[in-house]
């Protein structure tokens, strides 16, 4: 039960941060190509919008990719200046195990983020609601997921402040991933940081500091430092590393690995990262170390649909077999339209104490 808990929970707060790393393939290697945020996700810029239709989605245009299916062009014109979405999104579950078997639909998100984009200066921030607590289904609590100021220095420079996930690793929109929830980094993770960013045409380095959100009353937050450095290697894939150093009020840890974004050919790709962590307990003085790991393989049938194969493992304390948690299966990923995209996904989970159970679901994003 414990296991399923974890799986609600992680998804009924998850960011859909309507971020693609897997775009690298198509020669995209920074974030800012499409968002607002230098670490991706949230809200799109106009070229952003229009990739969404031309490149992403099956039978999306321009024409109906801007704000509320408006004129991108028409936006870009005549708004410059403005940068606003909503983002609606449910899931739909189903769960087998040797307990009992659970479905059920749970309403995950309605958030308005908009902002006024300058030259120099973007300000951004979300106003939305989410569930009270992790018993309801019901998204009851007024809240802002994320609020940021940015300070571009140059074309290759930036400055970010404010509440946000600081990046790491792929900075991919799956936080029920090993390297997310394994690591405690799924959605609801947000802190206050302070964000330095480079993109360059072969490199780009991300560097955070990290602060605890004490509008977050009750929730244990990591504060620390982090960087993300990558590369870009042939024309469309990516390699890096990230590095963190950070602490809670009963325990510190350090977390660093390698990640990657291989085009195979211009269909086919793999994401695929793994991290390492250090952890010590404050109270008894015990180490423990181990790792997480994630890795999905894609194909492109058409544009717009993916299928995939992915296999998760998070392994965290590797002097107990009991810490090791399994998860394997496939999906797909389909945007069949401007502002609409579905994610499927059927597996199995397993750890060493429990018997395998076997999961679906259906997720279902509406960016306006």
């Amino acid at each position: 039960m414990k296991v399923v808990f974890l799986f609600l929970f992680a998804i009924s707060f998850s960011k859909w941060a309507v971020a693609f790393p897997e775009n690298v393939r198509h020669g995209y290697f920074n974030c800012t190509a499409c968002h607002e945020a230098p670490s991706g996700g949230g809200v799109l810029t106009p070229y952003g919008r229009s990739l969404s239709a031309e490149l992403m989605s099956s039978w999306g245009t321009p024409k109906t990719a801007g704000l509320f299916f408006t004129d991108v062009e028409n936006e870009n014109v005549n708004r410059p200046w403005l940068r606003a979405g909503a983002f609606l999104r449910g899931v739909q579950t189903r769960r087998n195990s040797a307990l009992k078997e659970t479905a059920e639909f749970i309403p995950m998100q309605g958030d308005l983020e908009a902002g006024i984009d300058q030259e120099k200066f973007a300000i951004i921030a979300t106003a939305g609601f989410r569930a009270r607590d992790s018993t309801s289904r019901d998204l009851n609590e007024f809240f802002s997921r994320r609020y940021y100021a940015l300070y571009r220095v140059d074309d290759n420079w930036g400055i970010r402040a404010g509440k946000f996930l600081f990046s790491f690793g792929l900075s991919g929109p799956d936080h029920v991933s090993a390297t997310r929830r394994g690591l405690n980094w799924n959605e609801g993770s947000e802190s206050h940081n302070l964000e330095i960013s480079y993109s360059g045409e072969r490199a780009s380095t991300i560097f955070s500091l990290i602060a605890n959100s004490p509008e977050e009353k009750g929730v244990k937050r990591d504060f620390g430092a982090a960087v993300n450095q990558s590369f870009f290697i042939s024309q469309n894939s990516r390699i890096g590393i990230s590095a963190y150093s950070g602490q809670q009020a009963d325990f510190q840890r350090l977390v660093g690995g390698p990640y990657a974004i291989l085009s195979i050919t211009k269909k086919v790709f793999i994401d695929s990262e793994i991290f390492f962590q250090n952890k010590q307990i404050f109270s008894t003085g015990i180490v423990q170390n181990g790792y997480s790991t994630f890795h999905r393989l894609g194909y492109e049938i058409f544009k717009g649909f993916t299928p995939y194969v992915q296999f998760d493992r998070s392994y965290l304390d590797n002097s107990d077999r009991n810490s090791q948690f399994d998860s394997y299966g496939y999906g797909f990923q389909w945007l069949p339209y401007s502002h609409f995209e579905l994610i499927s996904f059927i597996g199995n989970e397993k750890t060493v104490s429990q018997d395998t159970s076997d999961f679906w679901w259906l997720m279902m994003n509406v960016y306006l």
